[in-house]
């Protein structure tokens, strides 16, 4: 067996911020990472600032921007939960556009704390609480939910359902293009029927409602 190795260079540790832009959504929402400058936008926007720690989620990748957008097209208010919350720009989001009490809820615990790091800094009170999808029964509801998960997650939560009544409004996002027949299809099931879908660059998005 052949073993190749690649030099790693010494500013590894901050070469990755690199990855990490500046994104604006919907004309309304400008979503940056703490170490770019904050008057690089419209003062009329929205500011989001997301540093993932070692959490996923910056609100550049297709999933969190569609995401972020189909949540820009919803009326806010009420209660609002963000289920596998990474970095917390959904839930934090959520906040700012208006819903209220918002919780945000991952297994991992560099997630939580990330998310808990992240409402600080943005001045947003996020109720943030550790949560297995897989392991620990039915995915908690409020009447609006998002869920930015890859398909297998978002299967098992149609699957499972609800431990309580579905959401009004379902917004889930990390499937891939061609999954998104079969995730609308599997939450129909569990009454919720697809209302829109956004598409990029291969990624897809699905609101759906009851």
């Amino acid at each position: 067996m052949e073993i190749t190795t690649t030099e790693v260079g010494d500013d590894w540790d901050t070469r990755w911020r690199s990855f990490h832009r500046p994104v604006t959504i919907g004309g309304r929402l400008h979503v940056r990472p703490p170490w770019t400058d904050h008057a690089d936008h419209s003062a009329d926007l929205l500011e989001i600032v997301v540093d993932p720690g070692q959490a996923f989620g910056t609100g550049a990748h297709p999933t969190t921007r569609l995401c972020l957008d189909a949540l820009l097209a919803l009326d806010p208010g009420g209660a609002f939960i963000d289920l596998g919350c990474g970095a917390g720009v959904l839930a934090i989001a959520a906040c700012k556009l208006g819903w209220a009490p918002v919780a945000g809820l991952d297994h991992e615990r560099e997630s939580l704390q990330a998310t808990l790091d992240n409402a600080s800094v943005n001045g947003v009170e996020v109720d943030v609480r550790r949560f297995d999808l897989l392991r620990d029964g039915p995915a908690p509801s409020a009447p609006t939910v998002a869920a930015n998960l890859l398909r297998p997650l978002l299967a098992h939560i149609a699957a499972t359902g609800f431990g309580g009544p579905a959401p009004r409004t379902l917004v889930a996002g990390g499937m891939l293009e061609h999954e998104a027949d079969e995730v609308a299809a599997a939450f129909e099931a569990c009454g919720l029927r697809e209302r829109s879908r956004r598409i990029d660059n291969g990624w897809a998005a699905l609101t759906l409602a009851r």
